[in-house]
């Protein structure tokens, strides 16, 4: 269904109003959601960063209590008399010296003592106090962790079988430097978990764990995962820091411990942060009703205001179209819409002039035609009374004068026969030689001349009478016959998809500013025929072949060369 201008402005409106609204009210969305995120994740950075460094003050501390552990002189002496005599007593003793350094530190969970040669473990609890048959793949893996590394390591606990606990390992050596055993102060996954996890974990965090150096998870919420890989530690930050870019949908938060090298990974969705935009979504979506609602009442208003001129103008044009030139329309306003009804009324106006210039030329050009009637018979007139001269004088034995008034019948017939733009270069040739007898009989023989065309270009095709004009410019004004003999030479030349034809003379030349005032003049109409000149050849090869076509000169003191140069063609017409 075609629609009025009136609805389509209503439209417009109400389309730019709310496509206006829509982008703001994005904006401000997309904005303070942005802004909601940031401001959560660096506050959420903040309790992370207080967390590693509150977890890894107790590794330092745990790791000082091992030193201290390891290096006391009691129990240096108790592990030599027991290796000594095998009293069971004794490694009771050992156990309570492990007992009063595993109280000194809150996170301390439990110390055990290795034996590496009898594959034993003596603790700081209450039960077990010894564990034999430790497993010997286990005592060298706690031998490696001495020897490679510093930091706590995630380890399974040794006494207890479900058990899994950060542990740092100590050698105990004694005073010649041998090593009599480990030292191992473990810390329990689940206490890492509720002091240093679960304070963090809150509804909106959809994942947190604490890795060792080599990604092996610490703890986490999910009991079963500690002691495995986290395989999505590559998602996360390389270094401290937040990672919430391009279209993910977490906030992916990372912390590195300087001390004990254990990691923090936290992630959040951001659905869960943005769940309280719920209520400014409601706001946001009432903003724009009103917003519609008032470009609905405004849109009303300015679409009549606008369209009640233009309503004026468009029933007018109705009128007008069913034949009724004599009505105007009332100019009410001075806007664009005022002009264009003025600029109608106008329109009318030459209309009607028009129509009154266009039956006056009817008439003229009734009368015309007429006239041309009777001018019809006049070249034929001319041609049938040339003619009859021309064999009078053949029968008078004139034979030169026969052929020079037969030389210009043809080339009478040529100007004035409208019929076939172009023709061959071969028939130019022709009408130009019949032009050059006639001048030869005028000078007589004060000039020779030559025809070099070559073969090929006597098939082409150019416009009719390009050349007669340069040829009588080289007669009339370049020659200068009392001085020396003139000498004329044609010459046609195809090069490549172009075709030369020059006249050249070895005349008196032309200076170049000669040169550019013959060829930046136009050609002038004398009763609606154009002169012939080089203007007029200039302005014919422009308009067959645009730049394609054209015309030069090249003067000096031993003559002029006037070249015409177009595309070569065998079939007629322009491009």
């Amino acid at each position: 269904m075609r629609k009025s201008i009136k609805t389509k402005v209503l439209l417009a409106i109400l389309a730019v109003t709310m496509v206006t609204a829509i982008l703001l009210t994005l904006v401000f969305y997309f904005r303070s959601a942005k802004m909601i995120e940031e401001n959560y994740a660096e506050t959420l950075y903040g309790r992370v960063e207080q967390t590693v460094a509150s977890m890894d003050h107790s590794m330092q501390e745990v790791y000082y209590v091992s030193v201290k552990a390891a290096r006391n002189e009691d129990l240096t002496a108790a592990i030599r008399r027991y290796r000594k005599d095998r009293n069971a007593d004794t490694l009771e003793e050992i156990a309570e010296i492990l007992r009063n350094y595993r109280t000194q530190y809150k996170d301390l969970s439990s110390l055990y003592y290795i034996f590496p040669e009898e594959n034993m473990a003596v603790t700081s609890e209450d039960y077990p106090i010894i564990k034999r048959d430790i497993p010997s793949a286990e005592i060298q893996k706690i031998k490696e962790i001495q020897e490679e590394e510093a930091a706590p390591l995630m380890m399974e606990d040794l006494v207890h079988d479900s058990g899994k606990q950060l542990t740092v390992v100590q050698d105990v050596p004694d005073d010649d430097g041998t090593v009599l055993g480990y030292l191992l102060a473990n810390t329990d996954e689940r206490n890492l978990y509720y002091a240093y996890l679960e304070p963090v974990y809150d509804k909106k965090v959809s994942g947190a764990v604490i890795v060792d150096k080599y990604n092996t998870i610490v703890s986490s919420k999910d009991y079963g995962e500690a002691g495995t890989t986290y395989e999505q530690a590559d998602q996360f930050p390389v270094q401290n820091g937040i990672a919430s870019a391009g279209s993910d949908k977490e906030i992916r938060i990372f912390y590195r411990a300087p001390f004990s090298n254990c990691s923090f990974y936290l992630a959040v969705q951001k659905s869960e942060v943005l769940k309280d935009l719920r209520q400014m979504q409601i706001f946001l979506a009432g903003v724009c009703l009103l917003f519609l609602a008032v470009a609905c009442v405004l849109a009303s208003y300015i679409t009549r205001v606008v369209y009640r001129p233009i309503k004026k103008v468009t029933d007018a044009v109705e009128k007008v179209g069913r034949g009724d030139l004599s009505l105007r329309v009332d100019v009410e306003t001075e806007d664009e819409i005022g002009k264009f009804s003025e600029e109608f009324n106008h329109m009318l106006d030459y209309i009607e002039d028009l129509i009154a210039q266009v039956i006056k030329e009817e008439q003229l050009k009734k009368d015309a035609e007429l006239e041309a009637l009777q001018y019809q018979i006049t070249p034929h007139f001319m041609y049938n009374t040339l003619n009859s001269i021309k064999y009078a004088a053949l029968l008078k034995g004139e034979t030169e004068l026969g052929d020079l008034i037969g030389d210009f019948v043809e080339l009478l017939q040529a100007s004035i026969n409208k019929k076939g733009t172009f023709i061959t270069v071969a028939d130019e040739l022709h009408i130009l030689n019949n032009y050059i007898h006639l001048q030869e009989f005028r000078y007589q023989g004060s000039f020779d001349v030559t025809y070099d065309v070559e073969q090929e270009a006597f098939g082409c095709y150019l416009p009719r009478l390009i050349l007669q004009p340069l040829v009588e410019n080289a007669i009339l004004h370049g020659m200068d016959t009392k001085e020396k003999k003139g000498d004329l030479r044609i010459q046609g030349r195809i090069n490549g998809e172009t075709l030369t034809l020059s006249v050249i003379d070895n005349g008196r030349g032309m200076t170049q500013k000669q040169i550019d005032t013959l060829l930046k003049s136009r050609a002038k109409k004398t009763n609606g025929l154009s002169a012939i000149g080089v203007p007029n050849i200039k302005e014919r090869l422009e308009l067959y072949y645009g730049d394609k076509g054209g015309i030069r000169y090249e003067s000096g003191p031993e003559g002029t060369t006037a070249a015409i140069f177009l595309p070569v063609s065998r079939e007629g017409g322009c491009l």
